[in-house]
């Protein structure tokens, strides 16, 4: 019975993720978000292509609070700041809650907010704990548009940590949809 239930929600959120093609890719003001369900105290450096040519990162996380800096060439030049918390649920898989804001700054500027699941499983084998995961989420979003009016956007990110004996963990994240974060990696240090 575990398993049907486990199966019939991994294919519910998939299938949701992939019905979230809203939303114009110039409005993005959110970088992929890289938050698997399992809370951690890291520090890490990402790089992706979203929301424009490249986004270069620092994310800390001290358990279930985030804060995140970073560089955006989306055109123009962009500082990104934003923060995040992600509270883990009780459920036979690996689910939190996770909320977050970010903001770009410059001559565009952009603002978001954003609450939803993350949703996966935690693997160990020895060297090496692998959590693939699904995040989907509802957005607020007053992006880099001309318009200054807020809209909401549905995001969703496949992701996948791998964290190493060494204290290591690489994050792959890549985005669902139109309106979604676009492909983003990373390399975190847990602490």
């Amino acid at each position: 019975m575990r398993a049907v239930t486990r199966t019939w929600m991994m294919r519910a959120a998939v299938a949701g993720a992939l019905a979230m093609g809203a939303g114009a890719a110039e409005a993005q003001v959110f970088t992929p978000s890289y938050q698997a369900p399992v809370v951690m105290n890291d520090l890490g450096i990402y790089l992706s292509d979203a929301p424009g040519d490249l986004a270069v990162e620092g994310i800390w996380r001290g358990g279930p609070v985030g804060l995140r800096v970073g560089f955006v060439d989306a055109g123009d030049d962009l500082l990104s700041l934003g923060g995040e918390v992600r509270v883990p649920v009780s459920a036979p898989i690996a689910v939190a809650f996770t909320a977050g804001a970010q903001g770009l700054i410059g001559d565009l500027d952009g603002i978001g907010v954003q609450a939803g699941l993350s949703i996966g499983q935690r693997f160990v084998n020895p060297g090496v704990a692998l959590t693939p995961y699904i995040h989907p989420r509802i957005a607020l979003i007053d992006g880099l548009a001309v318009d200054d009016e807020f809209g909401a956007e549905l995001l969703a990110d496949l992701g996948l940590d791998a964290e190493f004996a060494s204290n290591l963990i690489l994050r792959i994240s890549v985005g669902l949809g139109a309106g979604s974060p676009g492909v983003g990696i990373g390399l975190a240090w847990r602490r």
